[in-house]
């Protein structure tokens, strides 16, 4: 067994009113399907939901995003689905490995996360 933790984020977009909750912890044997849910009550039709996974000692990576259902261009095989009213969305994760343990992180907002890396001189 291995743990996968969730967390949220809202940074993203101009004028965030949707207040979005993750199941804090989920644990999965290797080989199963995972589901995370994302819940956005008052989630504007023209706002995605993004996920996006922490591993220790890295950035944020942007693993999907959208307004509507979508699957993955890669070979991650993750989903993303929203319920019929968009109030929820979950990220299915085919086919878990240890590797996948992270904190998953799920974000409002109408553009990926841009992350930039400044150079740090030693003196």
């Amino acid at each position: 067994m291995f743990c996968v933790h969730t967390a949220f984020i809202f940074f993203l977009c101009s004028s965030c009113t949707s207040n979005i909750i993750q199941t804090p912890k989920l644990e999965t044997a290797a080989g199963k399907d995972l589901n995370l849910t994302c819940d956005h009550p008052s989630l504007p039709k023209s706002d995605f939901i993004h996920w996006y996974r922490l591993s220790p000692g890295q950035g944020p990576v942007h693993l999907i995003g959208d307004y509507k259902d979508t699957i993955s261009q890669d070979k991650r095989k993750l989903r993303l689905i929203f319920s019929d009213q968009r109030t929820s969305s979950i990220l299915n994760i085919l086919d878990v490995t240890p590797e996948d343990s992270a904190v998953y992180l799920c974000a409002q907002g109408g553009t990926k996360l841009q992350i930039h890396f400044l150079p740090v001189q030693d003196f």
